[in-house]
């Protein structure tokens, strides 16, 4: 069992994005990219090389003359040590690496939780039964030119997933040039990232954390006589995996597939929940008796306890990103989610405008859409009274005696 929290996800993932040498461009103008049908003619993988120390210097030195690689070349070229050619293109590629990296590294929680499809082609609007898993049926046949049974979509899935498009930008500025001596490109970009991850994770955990659970995905502390608090939480896990494995799958109307459980919960809770689960009530602790109590079937735990910025004042707005409260928990099958990308975390970039003194103009924006009907179930939308018993996930109360 893994106990995933911003730490461990994070050092996790650095492993991942050292790996990491090729970044996604996309060629061509916006006519060019409106107009073609098949964007993979458009996106091209480029080589670039490892970060170096002079990065945030080459950046001031090309971004503050140029429009291009191609015009820098050729204004600064009779400068002194000069940036040639190959060195400002060397530039471009490491900044692109560094967003791609910090991507991979940053704590978004979204594949842990549900299952991304990617298509650089998708419309706004996605039709469900062209994602979700297709069908069929082998049959006896004659082998004598009769006709054999065709694998089918979902034919009869009428639900729909809309695209969005989620962007925040940057404008640098001549104070900043002239007075700012701790202004680094680096707080941009983290900026830029950690943004981006509260998006990301709000757009599941905090639709779950803010859902109205139905009575049949909603399992209570157990109350059993004379127990402790570990024997009480124990009990009230091997309910809720019942519940949860009771449910049934949006659709096919049948009891839903579990090959793994996670848990998302408060950090808080972790070590209440841990401790039970790990089987750990075989043993002599203080606080629980010996007993055949073995280890939960639970493969994950992951701890939410709010977003990066979950009540930071901006402008004259105050961030919220919840996380999941202390005292209650959600078990959940991973995977049953949808997440459908048309577009990763992708950087545009300019020079500012003269007339406001801006030297440099940066965009990033994500394009995507959730399905999270599956996992919610019942609890997707009480108040259109679905049938109960629907679903993928479990609402826990945790016992506090």
């Amino acid at each position: 069992m893994k106990i995933y929290n911003s730490a461990t996800l994070t050092e996790e993932r650095k492993e991942v994005a050292k790996k990491v040498n090729s970044v996604l461009a996309f060629k061509g103008d916006r006519k060019a990219n409106y107009h073609c049908k098949d964007h993979r003619q458009l996106a091209e993988r480029f080589n670039v090389t490892e970060n170096s120390d002079d990065l945030e210097a080459l950046r001031y030195r090309v971004m503050n003359v140029a429009k291009s690689p191609e015009e820098a070349t050729r204004i600064v070229r009779n400068a002194e040590s000069a940036p040639g050619y190959a060195e400002i293109d060397a530039f471009f590629g490491k900044f692109f690496l560094d967003v791609t990296r910090r991507a991979l590294e940053a704590p978004d929680l979204t594949s842990l939780i549900a299952r991304e499809e990617t298509n650089l082609d998708f419309a706004e609007v996605i039709n469900l039964r062209d994602v979700l898993k297709f069908r069929g049926e082998m049959s006896t046949i004659s082998g004598e030119n009769d006709a054999v049974p065709l694998i089918e979509q979902h034919t009869g899935n009428v639900d729909t997933l809309s695209l969005a498009i989620k962007a925040v930008g940057w404008k640098d500025s001549l104070a900043n040039m002239l007075w700012n001596r701790f202004m680094t490109m680096d707080k941009v970009v983290q900026a830029a990232v950690d943004a981006d991850v509260d998006a990301r994770n709000a757009a599941i955990i905090g639709a779950i954390v803010a859902a109205t659970f139905v009575a049949s995905q909603k399992q209570a502390a157990d109350g059993t006589a004379s127990q402790t608090l570990d024997e009480h939480t124990y009990n009230t896990f091997v309910n809720a995996i019942k519940l949860l494995r009771g449910l049934k799958d949006v659709q096919t109307g049948k009891k839903i597939l579990v090959p793994s459980i996670s848990i998302l919960c408060n950090s808080a809770d972790t070590w209440q929940i841990e401790y039970v689960i790990r089987g750990q009530l075989n043993g002599n602790g203080s606080s629980a008796r010996a007993s055949n109590r073995p280890g939960l079937p639970i493969a994950n735990v992951i701890e939410y306890d709010g977003g990066i910025n979950n009540g930071v004042v901006l402008g004259k707005k105050t961030l919220s990103y919840p996380g999941v409260t202390a005292g209650k928990c959600y078990i959940f099958v991973p995977g049953v989610a949808l997440v459908a990308n048309k577009r990763p975390l992708t950087m545009e970039t300019g020079m500012g405008s003269v007339l406001e003194l801006s030297t440099e103009e940066r965009a990033w924006y994500r394009v995507q859409g959730t399905y999270l009907k599956d996992l919610l179930g019942s609890s997707h939308n009480p108040a259109a009274g679905g049938a109960a018993g629907f679903g993928a996930i479990v609402e826990v109360t945790l016992p506090t005696t």
